[in-house]
């Protein structure tokens, strides 16, 4: 069966395939390992800027809770459903696929609150950036200048052999 299939998508054989192992070299492997440590550790500061919010390790307690609570009504509406007769069984259905919905707005609502905090601390920062940088920087003096003096400073820059 497996030739017809190579036949019909146009496949390698199988052996082919198998027979040739392919391992990644010493550099690829540690580059590799030094984007999942880059990756850990823009994670870890993340977590530790996250103990730093007050209120939002309650906030994914209580998500949680409801997301469990959610879940454990779905699993008891569904038994139920099941021994019911099939005309009742369609409302009990809903209703347990209803609690899916909620857990799942829970789960949500728990990386929603996480992104906007991230969302802020980075406008935050951004902010601080911008007001440490116009503090610090000395003073620029502009030049006005009308449409005529620009056109004549372009049309000599035009004109002068390089």
């Amino acid at each position: 069966m497996t030739k017809k299939l190579e036949e019909e998508f146009n496949l390698p054989p199988i052996e082919e395939v198998t027979s040739t192992n392919i391992e990644p070299t010493v550099e690829e492997t540690q580059e590799v390992i030094e984007e999942v440590q880059g990756a850990l550790s823009i994670s870890e500061k993340i977590n530790l800027a996250f103990k730093e919010v007050k209120g939002l390790e309650s906030h994914e307690v209580e998500m949680n809770d409801i997301a469990k609570k959610a879940i454990d009504s779905y699993e008891q509406l569904m038994n139920l459903g099941m021994n019911v007769s099939d005309m009742a069984a369609g409302k009990v259905f809903a209703e347990a696929s209803n609690m899916l919905k909620i857990a799942l707005d829970a789960s949500d609502a728990k990386t929603k609150a996480k992104l906007q905090q991230i969302d802020l601390m980075l406008k935050k920062a951004r902010i601080d950036k911008f007001d440490n940088k116009g503090t610090e920087a000395e003073s620029v003096q502009a030049t006005v200048f009308d449409r005529n003096e620009l056109l004549k400073i372009i049309n000599t820059k035009d004109s002068s052999p390089e």
